[in-house]
């Protein structure tokens, strides 16, 4: 189910509604403003042109189409497509000849979770021609279970860091020359100490507290390197988990034409503030422009969906497009590519 909030307004005929839908549709595959003439070639619309003008003059009067200044014909408003997500839309029947593709990508994955959910973003945005992304759980509130440290030779060494969910993230650091290698990991051992059941955001603001730094510092020249070492392994498990293709398939869209809103779009990825707006609630989430409140997404939409890794952690995928996207195609592929994903965690 689509659960964008249902919102009271004006109730729309059987004819209204059908002429809405025919209107955001044909409006979808060319962007081209929709007029009562092309209406009036569709099989479905067996109206006169007299009252197909009437009810796009009242879904136009209802704020549900807008009119063009360079056109006579009208274009969908967010309201519009609103209505039509949460009411009118059907699932495209054709998607499902594409849902092999899927199948075999988690077939041939089935062992490697992260493998899988790469290469199905990466499927997935080809499928819509669309941005998609996947993103795990936040981590920030995992515990730290393990600091170890795994000798390789006399000059290279590797961290590993464990936390309480079985999340495993490595770093590897050169030795320098002269610092014996049981000495470095004495430092290490002392960093687990300090470190060990305490969550994943307090680690980098603890590594830098004077009193780490008193810790390690008979190794004053090294400590500079190992604490970007550990800062850079901490910082990883939060971007490990967020995969994202297709970026220019959005750019490729004619709502992307200016070069400041493409730069303020990518600046927006870079920055995961989409990850925050699209959260980890239940259930298939269609979000518009004046939801999302972010300048670069006035003319976009996202569709989530959230999939379960866990009893207690979940992942959501989703498709960023212009607002003209196509629902009827995008909505039945990312739910199934979710119902994958949730499988592939509970084997």
């Amino acid at each position: 189910m689509i659960s964008s909030a249902k919102r009271g307004g004006p109730v729309l005929s059987s004819r209204q509604k059908l002429i809405l839908k025919a209107i955001i549709e044909a409006y979808v595959k060319d962007a081209q403003p929709v007029g009562s003439k092309r209406l009036t070639e569709m099989p479905y619309l067996s109206f006169s042109s007299a009252t197909l003008r009437y009810d796009m003059a009242r879904l136009e009067e209802l704020g549900f189409l807008e009119k063009t200044h360079t056109s006579s014909g009208r274009v969908p408003s967010e309201l519009g497509y609103r209505y039509y997500v949460e009411h009118l839309v059907t699932r495209d029947q054709d998607v499902i000849e594409n849902f092999p593709l899927i199948d075999e990508v988690f077939q041939k994955n089935k062992l490697a979770r992260e493998s899988a959910t790469e290469e199905a973003i990466r499927l997935l945005s080809e499928l819509t021609n669309y941005a998609a992304l996947a993103f795990g759980p936040d981590s920030d509130q995992n515990l730290i279970k393990k600091i170890d440290f795994i000798p390789l030779s006399e000059s290279e060494a590797v961290i590993l860091i464990v936390t309480d969910r079985g999340h495993v993230q490595h770093q590897s650091i050169s030795v320098p020359e002269g610092l014996l290698i049981s000495d470095l990991k004495a430092v290490i051992k002392t960093l687990d100490d300090l470190l060990r059941n305490r969550k994943l955001s307090e680690a980098v603001n603890i590594l830098t507290q004077a009193f780490a730094k008193r810790e390690i510092a008979s190794f004053v020249e090294y400590q500079t390197q190992l604490m970007h070492s550990f800062i850079n392994a901490f910082a990883r498990f939060a971007t490990d988990n967020f995969y994202l293709s297709g970026v220019s398939n959005v750019f490729s869209q004619p709502e992307f034409e200016s070069a400041k809103h493409i730069k303020n779009f990518v600046e927006m990825l870079d920055r995961r503030e989409l990850i925050k707006l699209i959260g980890d609630q239940d259930g298939l989430k269609v979000r518009f422009g004046s939801d999302l409140q972010l300048v670069p997404m006035e003319n976009c939409t996202v569709i989530s969906i959230p999939y379960r890794i866990s009893d207690t952690e979940q992942g959501t995928i989703a498709v960023v497009g212009p607002t003209r996207m196509e629902y009827r195609k995008v909505i039945p592929l990312v739910e199934y590519i979710a119902v994958n994903l949730g499988k592939l965690y509970r084997k």
